[in-house]
């Protein structure tokens, strides 16, 4: 694949956004009038460019507000607002990436697990797939009815109540609750059967002094674009909130069932061999079971002999996943300078990853059996927040506690003789012909998480504040295998603690049009948990192959923690906008996982590295090209760097000065959009260029390349149904095929490795949505 010699143009959405340090909310700057944000006023001109879907609100700090984002496709995920984002990269392999498992988001050389995300001030932690301290942020609430996300890219604020906050922080809220009851259907039919129903309703004020109530609900359905299988997601939300006299009482609840047949990993070797659509054998059961069966090792299968094709491709694969979170939140004003919060909440994540495991057959005969691994997490927490107003300082402190326990094995369960009954599903049930005949990396962990912090913002003068603060954190983890079997995985103890990460910034606003800022913040995250053979790309000391490993390196490993400064500045003219930033991250301690073995049994080497460095810059250019159309031109540019090589034994990796694998080096984002009297009409270019592929380098994953497009018109006041909205988009315009996730299975040190999934083949979605 090349690099584009162009890049098409999109959405464009400009920036004129009050200045502040510390962003409460900011839904509405399209007037003049004045925004309060903290301690500072400023006024947004309704002239110039239009609101950007990234609006700088604070050092290093930005919001999103989902209305800005025309171009998001009704069912995608919360992750995939996140686009537009100054130095992220996001990629699915399917086109609304349901499947967690192959859904990755960068941001400034963090990975999406590294960063601090809360969704309605509930702490998620560790958002990757098979987690076990946490919950993946694609399986929390409804997407369609997220009303904003603010941003830290980097250096998360020390407010940010998280295990995972050394990479940043993505802060999720849901739509505000209206004083008047709405109604809003949105019906979406696209290709491979994709249907997307959602039904977002507010209840309005109930009563003189009732509760409001916000319910959004989901369901999702699609066929895989290649091979067979279904994708079905269950997802809703509710909010209510009671005003109290002296504050309010919110509870939140997110609900999420998920059925996803998953794509098959692919290598480069792969590719060139059997093309683009190296998917799973389901549903033809006989070719599997030919492919798979011992006497037909040496057979010729295509390019692959049969013993070769049937380590690469399963019968099989997919997950099921449930994932519950409630919570209670009391907000309250105890003076005029003095308020606060405390907020309980509770988090269950069950995940059943399934593949048909060649190397592990049936005790009938048949040449494999269904692989399933199952994590299972429990959070209970809580917080509590103080605000006090006293002349130029602004106080801020908080406490949280978190108590997980977590619990995660392999077993194995029989598949039919070839016509002696149906095969099992990649969603189960699994238990048709008995229960598990073989189970193994049995194991349970609990993980204890605390954090403080104390912040004062101080106004030096009416266009300047300095930010000072810090956090203590400690992150404790027992557990491991259970059980006296000598293969039993390992057991130990790990804890992150430190009492001191500082944060430090200044904001300073010149004049109404200019915002600069510079932001340096320190970070410590918990160890990772993640269990032996994981499927994944979770750098864990627990995934070792045994106790005599664990004990070594255990007595080498220091927490990682993490420096980030980021130096940055907006100015907004008449009809533009132009935004930037220059980062820098110094990163000690971190644990690496290479990857070795194959999908079915997958074996992590796990070093740590001492020291490593992230440098980068970022620059957006928002734009109106007239009254009815407006440009974005984002550039990201970020290189990270190794300082030492990777040393297992007498081997030595040499990977010192090379950059990670996984993330691009060079991201660019155009967008174009115009509207005119009923029409809305956009499309969005992303590329990503230079992204290694292996710890050593020596592979690179071609460019990704993609134009989506839309085009949506509303029936005017003297159609028949006012209000209502036609609209239809087109993901992948031009058809390309792209590698879409890197680094499914993690990285090898070098060459050739099976952890590749493409990313989706155009589709098209027609889409109708009407408010009452």
């Amino acid at each position: 694949m090349n690099t584009p010699p162009t890049q098409r143009l999109a959405l464009a959405i400009a920036l004129s956004i009050a200045s502040s340090a510390h962003a409460i909310e900011a839904h509405d700057t399209t007037h003049d009038t004045p925004v309060t944000l903290n301690a500072l006023q400023v006024i947004a001109t309704p002239r110039g460019a239009a609101t950007a879907p990234t609006q700088v609100v604070g050092p290093n700090r930005y919001i999103i507000n989902a209305t800005d984002l025309d171009a998001m496709v009704t069912g995608n995920n919360g992750l995939a607002m996140l686009k537009q984002v100054p130095g992220a990269s996001y990629t699915a392999t399917d086109g609304l990436g349901l499947d967690i498992s192959a859904t990755s988001l960068f941001v400034r050389g963090f990975r999406m697990n590294e960063m601090g995300i809360t969704f309605e001030g509930v702490p998620l932690n560790d958002s990757g797939f098979l987690s076990l301290t946490g919950t993946s942020v694609v399986n929390v609430g409804v997407p369609d009815g997220i009303g904003a996300i603010t941003v830290s890219p980097g250096g998360a604020p020390v407010h940010v109540f998280s295990s995972s906050a050394n990479g940043g922080s993505l802060e999720y809220r849901l739509r505000d609750l209206q004083d008047s009851p709405s109604l809003r259907l949105n019906q979406g039919v696209g290709s491979n059967r994709t249907f997307v129903t959602t039904v977002s309703a507010q209840s309005g004020q109930l009563g003189e002094h009732g509760p409001k109530v916000l319910m959004d609900l989901q369901r999702v359905s699609a066929d895989k674009y290649q091979g067979a299988g279904t994708q079905d997601f269950l997802r809703g939300n509710l909010k209510a909130q009671q005003d109290v006299a002296w504050g309010d009482v919110t509870l939140f609840v997110s609900d999420s069932r998920a059925k996803v047949w998953g794509y098959n990993n692919i290598s480069f070797d792969m590719i060139r061999k059997l093309g683009w659509k190296a998917d799973s054998f389901y549903p033809d059961y006989a070719w599997a079971y030919h492919v798979a069966s011992p006497e037909n090792a040496e057979a010729s299968c295509g390019a692959y002999t049969c013993g070769e094709l049937s380590e690469l491709i399963p019968y099989d694969t997919g997950q099921i996943t449930r994932d519950r979170i409630a919570s209670i939140n009391h907000r309250f004003q105890i003076t005029p300078a003095l308020s606060g919060n405390v907020q309980l909440y509770n988090a269950n994540s069950h995940t059943q990853a399934t593949l048909t495991d060649p190397t592990v057959p049936s005790p009938n005969g048949a040449p494999f059996s269904e692989q399933v691994q199952t994590p299972r997490v429990n959070r209970l927490g809580g917080m509590a927040n103080l605000q006090l107003e006293a002349g130029a300082h602004t106080f801020t402190a908080g406490v949280w506690q978190e108590k997980s326990k977590a619990a995660a094995r392999t077993d194995w369960y029989q598949q039919p003789l070839l016509g002696q009954g149906a095969p099992l599903k990649a969603t189960g049930p699994f238990d048709v012909y008995g229960p598990a005949f073989q189970t193994d990396n049995a194991s349970r962990w609990v993980t204890r998480s605390r954090q403080l912090y104390l912040h004062d913002d101080i106004a030096l003068r009416d266009t300047l504040r300095l930010g000072v603060g810090f956090k203590a954190v400690d992150f404790r983890t027992e557990g491991g295998g259970l059980g006296d079997a000598p293969d039993r995985p390992v057991y130990g103890a790990l804890r992150a603690k430190s009492n001191f990460l500082p944060h430090v910034s200044l904001f300073w606003s010149p004049s109404a049009a200019t915002d600069a800022f510079i932001d340096l913040a320190s970070g410590m995250n918990g160890y990772r948990v993640a269990q032996r053979g994981n499927i994944g790309y979770t750098a864990s000391a627990w995934t070792v192959t045994d106790q005599e490993e664990f004990d070594r390196i255990a007595g080498s490993l220091r927490p990682e923690k993490n420096w980030n400064l980021t130096v940055g500045a907006t100015h907004r003219f008449e009809r533009l906008t132009l935004t930037g930033d220059v980062f820098y991250s110094d990163i000690r301690n971190r644990l690496l996982s290479a990857a070795v073995g194959t999908q079915f049994a997958q074996i992590n080497t796990v070093r740590l590295m001492p020291k490593m460095h992230v440098i980068g810059a970022d620059l957006g250019i928002t734009a109106d090209l007239g009254d009815h159309l407006q440009f974005y031109q984002g550039v990201a540019v970020a290189r990270s760097y190794y300082d030492s090589d990777f040393v297992v034994g007498d081997t030595v990796y040499p990977i010192k000065g090379n950059a990670q694998p996984g993330y691009p080096q060079v991201s660019l984002v155009s967008d174009l959009s115009a509207h005119f009297g009923d029409w809305r009409v956009g499309a969005t270019s992303t590329s990503y260029l230079r992204q290694p592929f292996t710890y050593e380098n020596d592979i690179r994953v071609p460019t990704f390349w993609q134009v989506n497009t839309y085009a949506a018109y509303t029936l005017g006041q003297g159609s028949v149904l006012p209000g209502l909205e036609l609209r239809v988009d087109i993901s992948n315009l031009f058809n390309r095929n792209n590698i879409g996730t890197a680094t499914i299975a993690g990285s090898s040190f070098s060459g050739d490795y099976q952890t590749l999934q493409r990313s989706a083949p155009r589709q098209v979605m027609f889409s109708t949505a009407i408010a009452f």
